[in-house]
């Protein structure tokens, strides 16, 4: 075998190894040690770390939050949502009326796996505190109005497979008994809406609805902002919400 072809063989070889690495962390929103990874993708630690390291260069994967911990980085999440131009793109308008609206921040999520990703984002132009998640950002999909969205689409068998085995708690609201959360969930079906009531960040609730029957799948649109606005007013942002879910299933042809 030449030289040439070696190296190319070689080449390929560590693209798909990279490859198997990105797919085990992407199931992972809280990351892996180099361990983990090793045990998941059944590399050589030292071949985990070499590759971890060149994608870390160029924003693939990133440390944190534990110690000794990497997670997927905004260098592959851009480049996803990017691909998903034409998914997001015919829904924008309707998330920039909504945040005109109410002058609040409109997210757009799919999920992925047992997190969601944060597709687009119009930021509100309020003065003083909003809320703002960076877009390609992953949140735990049982703690957010999204996310909670999002798995009451899915069956109850296949459900079971998708959620870690212990919800993490992220605050002293989070939802983590499964009995509780499929409760939740079930009410989530009926209502339409899911709320997040300072579930993943304290201070900060959300109201989210799902759009179905989307070329590529179901999203979710989210408004969050902080409690001190949402107590009081969930009539006011449920009712703009559904308008606008209203809206694009009107304008797109789609069904609910």
């Amino acid at each position: 075998m030449s030289e040439s072809v070696k190296k190319s063989s070689s080449g390929i070889r560590v693209i798909s190894r990279a490859a198997e690495i990105l797919r085990a962390l992407n199931d992972e929103s809280r990351g892996l040690s180099l361990g983990q990874i090793a045990s998941q993708v059944n590399l050589p630690r030292s071949t985990v770390q070499r590759i971890v390291g060149a994608l870390k260069v160029e924003g693939f994967v990133i440390d944190g939050p534990g110690e000794s911990q990497i997670r997927i980085g905004p260098a592959f999440f851009s480049i996803a949502a990017a691909s998903l131009s034409d998914f997001k793109d015919p829904i924008r308008p309707y998330l920039e009326e909504l945040c005109d609206e109410l002058n609040e921040t409109v997210d757009l999520s799919i999920l992925s796996g047992s997190s969601v990703v944060f597709l687009d984002q119009c930021s509100s132009q309020r003065k003083g505190l909003v809320a703002v998640s960076e877009v390609g950002a992953r949140f735990p999909a049982h703690a957010c109005a999204p996310g909670k969205c999002l798995l009451a689409e899915i069956d109850e068998s296949s459900l079971a497979h998708l959620l870690p085995q212990e919800l993490e708690k992220l605050t002293s609201s989070t939802i983590t008994d499964i009995r509780a959360f499929q409760e939740e969930l079930q009410k989530v079906r009926v209502d339409g809406i899911a709320i997040d009531r300072q579930e993943h960040t304290e201070g900060i609730s959300a109201v989210s609805a799902v759009i179905s029957n989307l070329p590529r799948g179901t999203a979710a649109i989210s408004i969050p902002m902080p409690t001190q606005r949402f107590e009081g007013n969930e009539e006011r942002y449920t009712q703009a919400l559904k308008a606008c879910r209203e809206k694009i299933n009107h304008a797109l042809g789609l069904n609910r």
